[in-house]
C-alpha cells in the first residue's frame, strides 16, 4: 500500500515541474491550473479509498461529520497543491532563467557586433583620411605644374623641364607614400613615420616651385618627437599648405610658424584669401570636406587640437601639440583641449 500509494502521487510534482520546463506554447496560466488540478484529483482520489485515507489518518474519518471530513479534505488538497504549485515555480524559475541567459549571450553578441563594425569603421574613415593626405597634396601639385606646362612649352622651354621633374617628384612621392600606407595597413609592424617634421621644407618647396611662395619661420628648440608625433605635424602642414594652394590667394604665398616650447609644439599657417572669392561658410573654413576634419582627428588622436580662424583678409589654421599626452586633457566636438592657443591670434 506504501509503494502504491504514497510514491505514486509523490511523483506527480516531478511531472509537473518537467512538464513546466518543457513548456513554450501560449497561454501560460495552464501549467500552474494543471498543478491544481492534479491536486484536486489527488485529493478525491485519496478520500475515495476509506482503507487508505483511515490508515494515513489514523482513526475513523467517514461518518463523524460532513464538516470533519471536508476540513481533512481541505488540508490534503492544499498540501497537494502547495507542492505542485511550488515544482511549477521551481520548473517557471528554471525557464526564466534559460531565457535571461539566452538574452544576455544575444546581447553579448549583438555588442560585439557592434564594437566590430565600430572599429571597422574607424578603420575605414583612418584609411580614407590616410588616403586623402598622401593624394591631395601630390595630385594638387601635379596639376598645377601640368596646367603650367600648357602655357610654357613653347616660350620657356627649359622650364618644361623643371615642371616635369616635379611632377614627376610629386608622383613619385605619392607612390611611395601609398605603398608605405597600404604596407603598413598589412602588416603594421614598421614604427618609423613616413615622414618626419623636417620634409616639411620639401613641401614648401614644391608649392613654392608651383606659384605659391611659402617661407617657414621656427622659434625653439625642438625636441625629440615619437613617430605618431611627427607624422601628425607633416600632415597637419601638408593639408594647411594644399588647401591655402587650392583656395587661397597663391599669389601672395603662405607663412607656415612653428613655434617649440619644452613641453608642446604648436603650428600656424596663414594664407591670403582671395579677393573675389565667394562668401566662405561662417566656420571660417575653405572647405568643409574630410581634409579639415580629418586634421582635427589626428590632431586630437596625439593629444592635441586644431582650430581655423577667418580674417578679413587671411586664413589661418592653428595646432597644437603637446609632448606627451597631458592628464588633464579633455574630448570637446571631436577635439582634445590642451593648453591654450597661440599667444596674440584672436578670433
Amino acid at each position: 500500500m506504501l509503494l502504491s500509494g504514497v510514491l505514486t502521487y509523490a511523483a506527480v510534482p516531478l511531472v509537473v515541474f518537467f512538464a513546466t520546463v518543457g513548456w513554450r506554447a501560449r497561454p501560460v496560466w495552464i501549467p500552474p491550473a494543471a498543478a491544481v488540478v492534479s491536486a484536486a484529483l489527488t485529493t478525491v482520489n485519496w478520500f475515495s479509498d476509506q482503507t487508505w485515507i483511515n490508515f494515513v489518518f489514523g482513526n475513523q474519518i467517514y461518518g463523524r461529520g460532513t464538516l470533519r471530513t471536508a476540513a481533512y479534505a481541505f488540508l490534503i488538497f492544499g498540501a497537494f497543491a502547495a507542492l505542485n504549485l511550488a515544482a511549477w515555480a521551481a520548473g517557471h524559475a528554471m525557464n526564466n532563467a534559460s531565457r535571461s541567459r539566452k538574452a544576455q549571450l544575444a546581447a553579448e553578441s549583438r555588442l560585439r557586433e557592434a564594437a566590430t563594425e565600430l572599429v571597422m569603421e574607424r578603420e575605414r574613415n583612418r584609411i580614407a583620411r590616410e588616403l586623402h593626405d598622401v593624394l591631395a597634396h601630390s595630385l594638387t601639385v601635379v596639376v598645377a605644374q601640368a596646367d603650367g606646362i600648357r602655357f610654357i612649352h613653347r616660350t620657356e622651354p627649359d622650364s618644361v623641364e623643371d615642371a616635369a621633374r616635379i611632377i614627376a617628384d610629386s608622383a613619385r612621392s605619392a607612390l611611395v607614400e601609398t605603398r608605405r600606407l597600404i604596407e603598413g595597413f598589412a602588416t603594421d609592424l614598421n614604427p618609423e613615420p613616413g615622414q618626419r617634421t623636417e620634409d616639411v621644407t620639401a613641401l614648401a618647396a614644391r608649392l613654392t616651385s608651383s606659384g605659391m611662395p611659402v617661407d617657414i619661420e621656427t622659434s625653439g628648440s625642438p625636441w625629440e618627437m615619437s613617430p605618431m608625433q611627427h607624422l601628425t605635424i607633416y600632415r597637419l602642414a601638408q593639408e594647411s599648405l594644399t588647401n591655402a594652394f587650392k583656395h587661397a590667394d597663391r599669389a601672395k604665398g603662405a607663412h607656415l610658424a612653428f613655434l617649440w616650447r619644452p613641453d608642446s609644439v604648436e603650428l600656424r599657417v596663414r594664407s591670403s584669401l582671395l579677393t573675389h572669392a565667394a562668401p566662405q561658410s561662417k566656420s571660417g573654413s575653405f572647405t568643409m570636406g574630410r581634409g579639415l576634419a580629418g586634421m582635427k582627428a589626428r590632431a586630437a588622436a596625439s593629444g592635441g587640437w586644431m582650430e581655423t580662424i577667418r580674417g578679413e583678409a587671411t586664413f589661418e589654421v592653428l595646432a597644437f601639440l603637446p609632448a606627451a599626452e597631458q592628464p588633464g586633457s579633455r574630448a570637446v566636438d571631436g577635439q582634445v583641449s590642451v593648453g591654450r592657443p597661440m599667444e596674440g591670434v584672436g578670433a
